[in-house]
């Protein structure tokens, strides 16, 4: 499936004037240290991956034989987000890639009214607990520090996932630098329009994702 074409758009015109997609392969990922949000079509491809046995990396295994909402709730923080779409509110159902402790413990963000402040709020007080995305392919070194680690990456990313609708999560490809590993934060409009417009192309993700559970 294709990425739709108002997504595509937006994307073009948001990353004018940031880095290349080849400084995005050469960074260590101290980016990645802090995960975007998959949306419900990333996690169904993710969930294949794992199905096949195609998900691994170098320093963690990944649990075997997991349902689907096992597998959602052991590796995502689950979250519903309410949405100005299509003239009135739609819930965007988002998946935070959770993130590993430097002993391989899987770090959940606790709830509450913004993801982000939360998370960063918890990191900063202690810098030591971060290790990366669990869907790196190994643990950043020492956070928020660049280890110079270049052979670090997303064990998601794919050549199609900026055309495509892949397993590579939605708002990692909205993410991009001014400068390399100095990180570009959206306006609030921007992130107002990015989540109108995921809302709109990918609607109803909490009674799809609701079925998929139950199933």
């Amino acid at each position: 499936m294709r990425l739709p074409e108002a997504i595509v758009r937006f994307l073009d015109v948001y990353h004018r004037g940031g880095v290349t997609e080849g400084d995005c392969r050469a960074c260590s990922s101290p980016c990645c240290s802090l995960g975007g949000f998959a949306i419900l079509e990333n996690v169904v491809a993710i969930f294949e991956r794992y199905g096949r046995g195609n998900l691994r990396r170098t320093d963690f295994e990944f649990a075997p034989g997991l349902s689907f909402g096992d597998f959602v709730f052991q590796y995502f923080d689950v979250y519903r987000k309410t949405v100005r779409a299509g003239g009135g509110e739609a819930t965007l159902m988002l998946f935070h890639m959770k993130s590993l402790s430097a002993d391989g413990h899987l770090i959940s963000i606790p709830g509450g009214d913004d993801y982000w402040d939360i998370r960063k709020e918890l990191f900063e007080r202690n810098p030591w607990l971060n290790r990366g995305c669990v869907f790196l392919s190994k643990r950043v070194g020492n956070w928020p520090s660049d280890d110079g680690d270049s052979s670090r990456h997303c064990i998601l990313h794919a050549p199609e996932s900026k055309a495509m609708v892949s397993a590579k999560p939605v708002d990692c490809l909205f993410f991009t630098c001014n400068r390399p590993r100095e990180g570009r934060v959206p306006a609030p409009a921007q992130s107002e329009q990015w989540f109108r417009l995921l809302a709109e192309q990918f609607p109803d993700s909490l009674p799809r994702f609701e079925a998929l559970i139950n199933e």
